[in-house]
C-alpha cells in the first residue's frame, strides 16, 4: 500500500514541472513574441498593412467629418489618403436670437447669424504620411505619430437664407430671402428677421471656389487591441482659395483660413 503514495507523487512531478515552466515563460515574456522587437525597427507588435478610420474634427474655423485610408510603407511610415467635409465659418460669425420680432403661435424665433450672406463648405481630398514617433510601451499606453496631409479643396458657396417679416397690404408675411443688392435693406434690418430658414435651403444655387489645404499634427492612439484604431489628433491647418470667400456682408472676407484643430477617430487595421 505504501507504493501507491509514491506512485502518485511520481505522476505529479511532470505536471508540476511543466506548470512551473509555463508560468516562468509567461513571467519572462518568452512565450509571447508579439511585443518583441526584431532588428533595428522601432515597431513592436503585430504588423498590419492597411488601416481605415472615420472621425470628427473641431477647429477654430468650424467643424468637419473625415475618413482616411493608410497603407504601410515600412515599419515607421504609413502613406495616407484623406477625405474631409469641412464647414468653415468667418471669425466674426455670431449666432443670436431676435427678441424684438413677432413669433408664430407655439413657436419662438430661430437663431441666425446677422450679416451673413453665404455658408461655406469645403470638400477636401488629400495625400500625406503618418510617421511613427513612439510606440506603445504597454498595452494601455499610447502610440504617437506625426501626420501631415496636402491636397486640393473644393469650396462650395451656398446662399444663407433668412425668414423675414415683410409688410404686405397692412399685413405681415414671413418670407424666406437670401442676400442681394435688392434685398440688402431688408436683409440687414435686424428687427424684422425671424430666424434662419434652415440648412436645406439654397443647395440648388451652390457655386464653386477651388483652392488647396494642408494640415500637420500629432496623433495619440490608445486602442487596447493592435487591430483597432482609437486616436486623438491635434495640430494646425490652413486653406487657401483663388479669391475671397464671401461669407459676411459687413465684415472683411479673405481667401484663406488658418486654424488649430482637434480630431477624434475610430477605425480598424488588417
Amino acid at each position: 500500500m505504501k507504493v501507491l503514495p509514491v506512485l502518485f507523487l511520481f505522476l505529479l512531478c511532470p505536471v508540476a514541472f511543466f506548470g512551473q515552466t509555463d508560468s516562468t515563460a509567461k513571467n519572462t515574456g518568452k512565450a509571447v513574441v508579439i511585443n518583441k522587437s526584431s532588428g533595428p525597427s522601432k515597431t513592436k507588435g503585430l504588423v498590419y498593412n492597411s488601416e481605415l478610420s472615420f472621425g470628427g474634427k473641431l477647429s477654430t474655423a468650424g467643424f468637419g467629418f473625415f475618413t482616411d485610408f493608410t497603407k504601410r510603407v515600412n515599419a515607421e511610415k504609413d502613406r495616407m489618403y484623406y477625405l474631409e467635409i469641412n464647414f468653415l465659418k468667418h471669425p466674426k460669425e455670431l449666432k443670436k436670437v431676435n427678441e424684438y420680432t413677432v413669433a408664430l403661435p407655439y413657436d419662438t424665433p430661430r437663431p441666425f447669424v446677422y450679416g451673413k450672406q453665404n455658408s461655406f463648405i469645403a470638400v477636401k481630398t488629400g495625400y500625406g504620411n503618418k510617421l511613427l514617433i513612439g510606440e506603445k510601451a504597454e498595452k494601455n499606453g499610447f502610440e504617437i505619430n506625426f501626420t501631415y496631409t496636402l491636397g486640393p479643396s473644393f469650396g462650395l458657396v451656398k446662399p444663407y437664407y433668412l425668414d423675414i417679416w415683410v409688410d404686405n397690404d397692412d399685413d405681415q408675411n414671413l418670407v424666406s430671402h437670401k442676400y442681394s443688392t435688392e434685398t440688402e435693406e431688408l436683409f440687414l434690418n435686424a428687427t424684422s428677421i425671424y430666424g434662419y430658414s434652415g440648412f436645406g435651403k439654397g443647395f440648388d444655387e451652390i457655386s464653386l471656389i477651388p483652392g488647396g489645404f494642408g494640415k500637420a499634427g500629432l496623433s495619440f492612439d490608445w486602442a487596447n487591441y493592435d487591430d483597432y484604431v482609437k486616436s486623438i489628433e491635434t495640430g494646425i491647418g490652413a486653406d487657401l482659395y483663388i479669391k475671397d470667400v464671401p461669407i459676411m456682408i459687413i465684415e472683411n472676407n479673405k481667401p484663406y483660413f488658418v486654424y488649430l484643430y482637434l480630431s477624434l477617430q475610430f477605425g480598424r487595421k488588417w
